[in-house]
C-alpha cells in the first residue's frame, strides 16, 4: 500500500487508487497520516475539521467521517482503528512518502558529507522527487497547513540544496542545474544558499562574467558574504569557443497534473523511443482529435525516457493549429541555437541550416518533442538523422510521408478511466477560482459533505445523502459518460463545478442531456471543445464533411462499409477514408468504423448542402 501526502493525498495500491471526494474525510485522513501509528484524540480531529470551531454534533459527524472514510478506502479501510476517545492509522514507514523523503534526504546528508557526490546527488535527487506539488494540495484544513506546511517545506528547500551542491561535483549536470538554479534564485531570494549555488556553477562552466550580475539579480549584493562551495575547478571552467559549444538542455515542459491512464500507449511509446533501429532514429507520431491529450501523453512519455538520453531533450511547438504554423527554419534557427551555436555562426539558408543540425546530432543522443504539427513537410527537416536519437511528434491528423515513423492513435478515455480523471479533476479543483489549469493543484477543493460549514449545527442523519447522491459515483459516470471520454471535456466539467460550488455532477449531467446546448456546456474561459471539432470540420473537403453531417444523422456509434454505401452512395470509401484521417472515425476492422457520441452530435448540426435522401432500408443495411 502506498500513502502520500507530499502533494495531493494519495491512497493506492496494485489495484489503483482509492480517491477519496469528500474534503471533510480528506481532511481526517491527512490528520491520521501525519501521525502515523499514533493515536489521534477525537478532540484535536474535531478542532483541525472546523478551525477551532466544532458544532455541537461533531462528535457524531466525526464518526461518520471515519465510517466513510474506510469505505472509500477499499482494503487500507481497515488500518483505521478506534482507540480510546480517537483514532489511529496502522501504516509502515516504507509505505508513506514523507517518511521516505526524510530517510532519503538523511541518507543523502551522511553521503555528502563523506564526499561520496554521486551517491549523495542520487539519493537527494530521490528524496526531493518524492514530492508532487504543495503539502497537502487538496486538503482544506488550516490547523494542519499552519503546524506542517513549514517545517517540511524547510526540509525540502535543505535537501534540494544540498543535491545541487552534490551534483555541481558532477560535470555531465552542470547546465541542467545552472538552469534550475536561476529559477530556484528568483523563486526563493532569501535563500543564500542558492545564490552562492548559482555563482559557483556559472564560474565552473566558464561563464565568470555572468556570476556577479546573476547574484545581484538573485538578491545578492556586491558586498555579500555568501560562499561559494568548495568545488574542484575542472575542464568546464575553460571558455567556451566563440563559434559553437556544445549545451545539454532539458527543455520538457513540465508534466500534466493529474495524468490518467494511457500505460498501453506509454509502454508502447517507451519501448520504441528508447530500442531505436540500428541506422535510423525512432519516430512516434500522436494523432487524436482536438482535446484527447497528445501533448500531455507525448510529455509524460518524453519525461519517462529523458534518461535515456543523456545528450538533452529538446522542445519545439510547430503552431501547426495556427493561422501561422511555425516555418522549419526558423524552429532550425531556434534549436541551433540551444545546442550552443553562436548567433554570428549561424549559417543564413535553410539547407546550411538543415546541414549543421543533423551534424551535430549525428552521434549523440537527442530526445525531441515537436508538438502541434501541421503536417509532414513542417516536420521532415527536422527530423535528426543520427541513429541515436528519437523525436515524438504530435499532430491533429496522421501525417503520411515520414518514413519510418510509428503512427500512434490516441484514443478516448476509456470510460472507467473518464471516470477515474473526473474523480480526480473533481478533488483537486479549487473552489469558485474559475477554469482547471494544468497546473498544480489548488489547496482547497470542493467539499461534497452536507455540513461543512463550521458554524452551522447540523444533525448527523442528515448531514448527507441527496448531495452524496448528487454528486456520488453514479452522478460521476453518467457526467463522465456525458464528456464521451474526451479529456478536454472533463476538464471543463470540473472546472464549471469548482466555480459554481452550488451545482451537483448529476445537474451538470442532465444539462449536458441536451444536444442542442451541449457544446455551450462544455465551454469555460479559454477551454472550449465545439471550437476544436470546428477546427477538425473546417479541414474537411467538401464531400468529407458532407459524409460526415450524414452519417451523423443515422446516429450509429458503429457501422459496416455496406451501411456507409446505402447512406452515401457507391464509392464513399475515399470519404471514409479522409474521415478516419482526421479522427472524425476509427477503423474498428475491415470495412468496420466506430463513430464517437461527440462528433455525431457536433455533426448533426452541420448542415448538408443537397444531400440526397437516404435509401429506406438504409437504416436496416450491415
Amino acid at each position: 500500500m502506498e500513502f502520500g501526502i507530499l502533494g495531493p493525498l494519495l491512497i493506492r495500491d496494485q489495484a489503483g487508487e482509492y480517491p477519496v471526494p469528500a474534503a471533510k474525510q480528506r481532511v481526517v485522513l491527512a490528520a491520521l497520516l501525519l501521525r502515523p501509528g499514533r493515536p489521534v484524540p477525537a478532540e484535536r480531529l474535531a478542532g483541525i475539521l472546523w478551525d477551532g470551531r466544532p458544532p455541537r454534533t461533531a462528535a457524531t459527524t466525526l464518526r461518520n467521517y471515519v465510517m466513510r472514510l474506510r469505505q472509500q478506502l477499499g482494503p487500507a479501510g481497515t488500518r483505521i482503528e478506534t482507540r480510546t476517545g480517537g483514532y489511529l492509522l496502522r501504516i509502515e514507514p516504507a509505505e508513506l512518502d514523507v517518511q521516505r523523503f526524510v530517510s532519503l534526504a538523511d541518507q543523502g546528508r551522511r553521503a555528502l558529507d563523506a564526499g561520496a557526490h554521486a551517491r549523495a546527488a542520487e539519493l537527494l535527487r530521490q528524496a526531493v522527487g518524492l514530492w508532487r506539488g504543495p503539502l497537502l494540495a487538496d486538503v482544506p484544513a488550516r490547523a494542519l497547513h499552519r503546524e506542517q506546511a513549514p517545517r517540511l517545506t524547510e526540509l525540502r528547500l535543505t535537501a534540494l540544496e544540498r543535491c545541487l551542491t552534490a551534483e555541481l561535483h558532477l560535470d555531465h549536470r552542470l547546465a541542467t542545474i545552472t538552469a534550475e538554479l536561476r529559477g530556484l534564485t528568483a523563486a526563493h531570494p532569501e535563500r543564500e544558499r542558492f545564490r552562492a549555488l548559482l555563482t559557483a556553477a556559472l564560474r565552473q562552466s566558464g561563464r565568470r562574467p555572468e556570476a556577479p550580475a546573476a547574484h545581484r539579480r538573485a538578491g545578492g549584493s556586491s558586498g555579500s558574504s555568501a560562499r561559494e562551495p568548495d568545488l574542484a575547478p575542472g575542464p568546464a571552467e575553460q571558455p567556451p569557443s566563440t563559434t559553437f559549444c556544445y549545451l545539454t538542455h532539458h527543455q520538457l515542459p513540465k508534466q500534466v497534473s493529474l495524468f490518467t491512464g494511457r500505460e498501453p500507449e506509454l509502454h508502447a511509446l517507451a519501448a520504441h523511443l528508447t530500442t531505436p533501429p540500428p541506422t535510423a532514429p525512432a519516430v512516434a507520431v500522436l494523432s487524436g482529435l482536438p482535446g484527447v491529450g497528445k501533448s500531455a501523453l507525448a510529455g509524460q512519455a518524453a519525461h519517462a525516457v529523458a534518461r535515456a538520453f543523456p545528450d538533452g531533450t529538446l522542445y519545439a511547438d510547430l503552431r501547426g493549429t495556427s493561422v501561422r504554423p511555425a516555418a522549419p527554419s526558423s524552429v532550425l534557427r531556434t534549436l541551433l541555437l540551444a545546442l550552443g551555436v553562436a548567433r554570428e555562426a549561424l549559417p543564413a539558408g535553410p539547407a546550411a541550416r538543415l546541414a549543421l543540425y543533423r551534424s551535430l546530432l549525428a552521434d549523440r543522443r537527442v530526445l525531441l518533442v515537436l508538438d502541434q504539427a501541421r503536417d509532414s513537410a513542417q516536420v521532415r527537416p527536422l527530423l535528426p538523422s543520427g541513429p541515436g536519437c528519437a523525436a515524438l511528434v504530435t499532430a491533429r491528423g496522421r501525417l503520411h510521408g515520414l518514413p519510418g515513423a510509428v503512427p500512434v492513435e490516441v484514443p478516448l478515455l476509456p470510460e472507467a478511466q473518464a471516470r477515474l480523471l473526473l474523480s480526480r479533476l473533481l478533488r483537486a479543483a479549487p473552489v469558485g477560482t474559475g477554469p482547471v489549469a494544468d497546473g498544480a493543484p489548488a489547496p482547497v477543493s470542493t467539499d461534497t459533505d452536507a455540513d461543512t460549514d463550521a458554524d452551522t449545527d447540523v444533525p448527523a442523519d442528515t448531514d448527507t445523502g441527496t448531495q452524496d447522491a448528487a454528486d456520488g459515483p453514479a452522478a460521476l459516470a453518467a457526467l463522465a459518460e456525458r464528456c464521451g471520454g474526451l479529456p478536454l471535456a472533463l476538464r471543463v466539467c470540473a472546472a464549471r463545478l469548482a466555480a459554481r460550488p452550488g451545482w451537483s455532477a448529476r445537474q451538470l449531467a442532465e444539462r449536458l442531456g441536451s444536444e442542442q446546448r451541449l457544446f455551450a456546456e462544455l465551454r469555460v474561459g479559454p477551454l472550449d471543445v465545439r471550437a476544436g471539432l470546428t477546427a477538425v470540420h473546417q479541414d474537411l473537403d467538401p464531400a468529407a464533411a458532407g459524409a460526415f453531417a450524414r452519417l451523423a444523422r443515422a446516429d450509429r456509434p458503429a457501422f459496416g462499409l455496406r451501411f456507409a454505401e446505402g447512406l452515401l452512395g457507391p464509392g464513399c470509401e475515399a470519404a471514409l477514408a479522409r474521415l478516419v484521417d482526421a479522427q472524425v472515425l476509427t477503423a474498428r476492422a475491415p470495412d468496420w468504423y466506430g463513430f464517437p457520441w461527440l462528433l455525431r452530435v457536433y455533426g448533426r448540426q452541420q448542415p448538408v448542402a443537397a444531400a440526397p435522401a437516404p435509401p429506406q432500408d438504409a437504416r436496416a443495411a450491415g
